[in-house]
């Protein structure tokens, strides 16, 4: 009796070997983006989670010391590296941050020391924000105004954003190139912070009038 070849069996496990490996090379090659799209989005939802728990201690502290507390990001421009430091005051005027304790610094620029992946301001309203001096000041009674003149930020023309609210959209960037789903972080005048969605480009567009009416 011819005992029965097993040859043509380990060739049909070979073919089917490598037809497994090249569809999971296709997966890979799929899923890849994707992957990276999702840690992009992560890093600047990180960024933006800082900020939120920057202005919420600002304001605790604020309120517990009876203090102005100022969240220093003044002189934004679109494409600008986040950085920013949270000051305590002297006293209860927003311009006491000026001899006051740098208390906390939040740094994701390009090299920085904890090697953060860098995010970037992509937009931001109102203008006020390009003013150097126009800090985030955050008084003992919880609202929310400019550092340099002590008054609310301005509403952006044309837009839905009330006077005192502050929006600021990060993102990922390299060049000009966005990288993953930007996150807007609004700054209410009552000093509360959280995640907005897909605000239009327009209520980011418009031009203030450094809190004067």
């Amino acid at each position: 009796m011819k005992s029965e070849s097993t040859h043509p069996e380990r060739g049909s496990t070979l073919i089917e070997l490598m037809v497994g490996l090249a569809i999971l090379s296709v997966l890979a090659g799929l899923a890849v983006p994707g992957v990276m799209s999702l840690w992009r989005s992560y890093n600047v939802r990180a960024a933006a989670d800082d900020l939120i728990q920057a202005v919420d201690f600002a304001r605790t502290q604020a309120q517990s010391n009876r203090r102005a507390y100022v969240v220093a990001l003044g002189g934004l421009a679109n494409g600008a590296a986040l950085k920013f430091d949270v000051w305590q005051g002297t006293g209860t005027t927003c311009t006491s941050w000026v001899g006051g304790q740098k208390v906390r610094t939040i740094d994701y620029t390009p090299g920085n020391i904890k090697h953060l992946s860098p995010v970037q301001v992509s937009r931001f309203a109102p203008s006020d924000l390009t003013t150097a001096a126009a800090h985030i000041c955050i008084k003992p009674d919880g609202r929310v105004l400019r550092a340099d003149v002590s008054l609310p930020f301005s509403p952006p023309t044309g837009s839905k954003l009330g006077a005192g609210d502050v929006v600021i959209e990060l993102a990922r960037v390299e060049g000009t190139l966005v990288l993953g789903t930007p996150v807007q972080v609004q700054i209410g005048y009552n000093g509360t912070a959280r995640i907005v969605v897909g605000r239009p480009i327009d209520e980011l567009q418009g031009s203030g009038s450094g809190g004067n009416p």
